[in-house]
């Protein structure tokens, strides 16, 4: 409660107020309540006349106020009208250019975009006034880097007029045909990450020891007017791109871009950097090896190799491609974690590999941590703050190790970092509050087996909670017999086509998946539910209550009730009470047995010929989990709210998409016509 009304009062009346036991005081506390809410009320309709500050839900009435074509709305927190409706009467000044086209792009879906004129790259006889240098009427086979642009944004080739027409996606090459690209891939850029050592000389970026292609990390386009090039977009890069463009993609000691190798923490100069290929020979080693005092990179496959045996230990600086944010990783969290940082936490501890001198509150250990936890009392809300993008082996499956989770208490295992941050104080200005933490820009790796027990008596009203938040996690996570109560995954990735969980008795026990790629989820035809959202789920699922949404789940699932909607269900589904639960807007097999479905595919055994098409199935590629462009139409907009089924619904790209296909004839020149590609996620 403000005294900001009391303390304009004469200082007699708050003196004779304190007096009488402060009714006046209390009586103009209310006021000021009031007072600031109108306040606030104004603030907020001063904001909402600006684009940059109104709120949401106002931009399409300024956009109607410039004849902005109606949109179909977009999810909230995916994609924004806002720079559209703000950009719109700088648009219509430059209305016709490559450039607009570009922006236009990125504005209305989000994603990083490349326009190509195709009338620009036609083998044709030219004038002789109007002359095109680089319209050459052959190709120059020689040149390795432009034949392995071929068929994407930047293939410079000219070819002979294609005359499909470019917005069916059949043709390209013609007169009046203007290409807009869109990257869908998303880097996520891990910094000072552990490498996998294969052995002393042979090391693979990805923390798994996976074959995983190395992402760029986009540039800002050096002005307005310029088009987008290689740099300023994300796509995997080739070992021809990374040897051409070394000193770019690599960067320098205190700048970091695309990819960059240490040992013992200190950063290897690019000029150490040999691009090779290190793919598999017959007789299982790799194709080459590293050159004495060299490091040999592979970007395609991810993998190091070094002509000498490093020293320290080895991270890397680098990033793979993703299709949003789901299963952990670098992005921003802080929406994600909210809930739980909302009521208080009583109690926090950091995990680094290398904890700072001096400070109680980090250990390098994860398993110190958890002792440190065991012995708090019932009712603690803690923290654990895994603050680095390392490796954290741990062994946290006996008896003396295991997690406990008490009656009334909740443990939050996170990645995140937990900044220094100013106290005032003289002696101590900078210190780490406790429930202050930032899930940004960190992913940490826990390898090992984690077992948890629940402590609380049968008759608990609240039998405690573990939260996992954000972690990669190789190995099994085990909850045994006991009663914990809930169990919340969210935004982590187990090892995929490998067990996650395992469950014993826990009778209470309720498990929530959202945000994350998991593996086998055997929790049986107990009494615990599940309850899977926005995730994919990499192996088998057995459940007695089972909640499937926007989810993809590969393997087969059964379980005795279910519902499920805007799901992609690979293997068949068997459910046991048929006559309870629903299946609404959900792919699966024909076959299944089910309860009532509701405008699912295949509809009919005639139709079970279309199964989903997906750009791969493979952990750790670009395209992983996502629809391919193949996939049958009912299927990629399916869902709903006429979005795709599956994991990748939470995008919205069936919606973007349709957003700049409305939008983008307003900016054409006349007689063009425009067709929106969207880039292969390994181009």
């Amino acid at each position: 409660m403000s005294d900001r009304l009391f303390d304009l009062l004469p200082s007699i009346y708050r003196v004779r107020d304190d007096a009488q036991g402060s009714p006046l005081r209390a009586l103009l506390s209310v006021l000021d309540t009031e007072v600031a809410r109108v306040e606030d009320d104004i603030a907020g309709l001063y904001d909402n006349w600006f684009i940059e500050t109104c709120d949401e839900w106002v931009v399409p009435y300024i956009g109607d106020l410039l004849g902005v074509t109606p949109l179909v709305p977009v999810g909230d927190g995916v994609s924004t009208q806002r720079g559209y409706v703000a950009n719109t009467l700088a648009y219509r000044r430059r209305k016709g250019t490559a450039a607009v086209l570009e922006a236009l792009a990125r504005d209305l879906t989000g994603w990083p975009a490349a326009v190509v004129e195709y009338f620009e790259r036609l083998s044709t006889t030219q004038h002789v006034n109007h002359p095109r240098l680089g319209a050459h009427a052959t190709t120059a086979v020689r040149q390795a880097s432009a034949l392995q642009e071929r068929s994407t944004a930047f293939d410079r080739t000219t070819r002979m007029a294609d005359v499909r027409h470019i917005d069916s996606g059949r043709g390209r090459h013609n007169s009046p045909n203007v290409g807009v690209f869109l990257f869908r891939l998303q880097p996520q850029r891990l910094t000072h990450a552990t490498a996998r050592r294969i052995d002393a000389r042979r090391y693979v970026c990805h923390p798994l020891g996976l074959d995983v292609p190395l992402v760029n990390v986009p540039s800002a386009e050096d002005a307005v007017s310029a088009l987008a090039g290689p740099r300023h977009v994300p796509r995997t890069i080739g070992r021809r791109a990374l040897h051409d463009d070394l000193r770019w993609y690599y960067g320098t000691p205190d700048e970091v871009r695309s990819l960059r190798v240490s040992v013992g923490g200190v950063v290897q100069p690019g000029s150490f950097i040999d691009v090779c290929d290190l793919s598999d020979t017959a007789a299982g080693a790799w194709a080459h090896a590293g050159r004495p005092g060299r490091i040999a990179i592979d970007p395609t496959l991810g993998r190091v190799a070094f002509g000498n045996e490093p020293s320290g230990e080895v991270t890397t600086c680098h990033a793979h491609g993703t299709a949003g944010d789901l299963g952990g990783g670098p992005y921003d969290r802080r929406a994600a974690i909210a809930p739980w940082l909302a009521d208080g936490v009583t109690w926090q501890m950091g995990v680094m590999r290398e904890p700072p001198p001096g400070d109680a509150r980090i250990t390098a250990s994860l398993a110190d941590a958890v002792a440190a936890w065991n012995e708090q009392p019932a009712g603690t809300h803690g923290v654990i703050v895994m603050m680095d993008s390392r490796t954290h082996a741990t062994n946290l499956e006996t008896e003396a190790a295991r997690i406990r989770i008490p009656a009334r208490s909740r443990l939050v295992i996170a990645s995140a970092d937990w900044p220094e941050e100013e106290t005032g104080d003289v002696l101590t200005p900078l210190a780490r509050v406790t429930g202050r933490l930032v899930p940004a820009g960190l992913r940490a790796h826990v390898r090992g087996r984690i077992e948890v027990k629940g402590m609380a008596a049968a008759t608990s009203p609240d039998p405690g909670a573990l939260v996992l938040h954000g972690l990669l996690l190789e190995g099994a996570l085990a909850v045994t017999a006991g009663h914990l109560g809930a169990l919340h995954i969210e935004h982590c990735t187990f090892a995929p086509r490998a067990l996650s969980l395992a469950i014993d008795a826990n009778p209470r026990l309720q498990i929530s998946v959202s945000r994350s790629i998991t593996g086998d989820l055997p929790i049986g035809l107990s009494s615990a539910s599940l309850h899977v959202a926005d995730s994919i789920v990499d192996g088998a699922i057995a459940a007695d209550a089972l909640d499937v949404a926007r989810s993809t789940v590969v393997g087969a699932a059964r379980s005795r009730t279910i519902e499920a909607a805007d799901s992609i269900f690979v293997g068949e589904v068997i459910v046991e009470r048929r006559q309870v639960g629903c299946v609404r807007f959900c792919a699966l097999p024909f076959a299944s047995s089910t309860p009532r479905r509701y405008r699912c595919h295949p509809a009919t055994a005639a139709r079970n010929a279309e199964p989903p098409v997906f750009s791969s199935l493979r952990y750790g590629d670009p395209g992983y989990g996502m629809l391919a462009p193949t996939c049958p139409e009912r299927i990629a907009r399916g869902a709903e709210d006429q979005g795709e089924m599956g994991a990748w619904h939470f995008l919205q790209a069936p919606q973007r998409l349709r957003n700049l296909q409305i939008a983008v004839d307003e900016y054409l020149r006349f007689g063009l016509e425009a067709g929106v590609i969207v880039a292969s996620p390994q181009s």
